[in-house]
């Protein structure tokens, strides 16, 4: 069995689509928790969909919250696939932590629907080191869901989710998203050089503050 998942992850990395999270589906149950995901409160169970022999997950009550760690950074443009039967009653929420610091940078609610496919589209941080997935029900109604696949999408517009406290080698844009306050030219996060200005003293009250290199003396 090992064997042939291992070939089946490398046959799947072959190929374009494949799934960045696991068990898209809500297949693979251990007992009477999903086995990849992370119940954090609430309770669940295996819940029929639209065909007899495909289960899927209901979120019984509420509050219920459901999490995972995918194992991807750094993907600029996510595709999220949702197919799902939820009342109207229901509020179910997509929420992403990039960094997975206990920090909620982008947070959708899923739409009520009865099994239509819906797909949407996460313009994501220019740069991030992991991420945290939740699902979160935060009122009573019936929501059963069928599948949640993130994948690596294309045609995201407008401006990416401003992330900070981005450490030393990292991607910006600006020295404001760098721990160190400091976007070298080159757009990495750098230690070197200290985020000032002329009339912007140094932030630990060393100064003076000089042009370019704009380093704290």
């Amino acid at each position: 069995m090992k064997t042939s998942l291992t070939l089946a992850s490398l046959a799947c990395l072959a190929l374009a689509g494949c799934p960045l999270d696991d068990d898209p589906g809500f297949d693979d149950w251990c007992g009477d928790q999903l086995c990849h995901w992370q119940l954090v409160d609430g309770q669940i169970a295996k819940a029929p969909t639209w065909h007899e022999r495909d289960y899927g997950v209901e979120l019984v009550g509420a509050p219920v919250t459901l999490t995972q760690r995918p194992d991807i950074s750094s993907v600029g443009c996510l595709e999220f696939k949702v197919i799902a039967d939820i009342d109207p009653a229901a509020s179910v929420t997509l929420e992403l932590d990039f960094r997975a610091d206990g920090t909620t940078e982008y947070r959708e609610r899923i739409p009520s629907a009865t099994w239509q496919p819906l797909t949407f589209l996460v313009h994501a941080p220019s740069w991030y080191d992991g991420v945290a997935l939740t699902i979160r029900k935060e009122s009573d109604g019936h929501a059963v869901l069928a599948r949640l696949e993130l994948g690596d999408g294309e045609g995201c517009t407008g401006a990416p989710i401003p992330l900070d406290g981005r450490p030393p080698g990292a991607w910006c844009e600006a020295a404001s998203q760098c721990t160190s306050g400091a976007c070298a030219p080159s757009q990495v996060c750098s230690t070197t050089f200290a985020a000032c200005a002329a009339d912007n003293p140094c932030a630990d009250g060393t100064g003076p503050c000089v042009d370019w290199p704009a380093t704290c003396r």
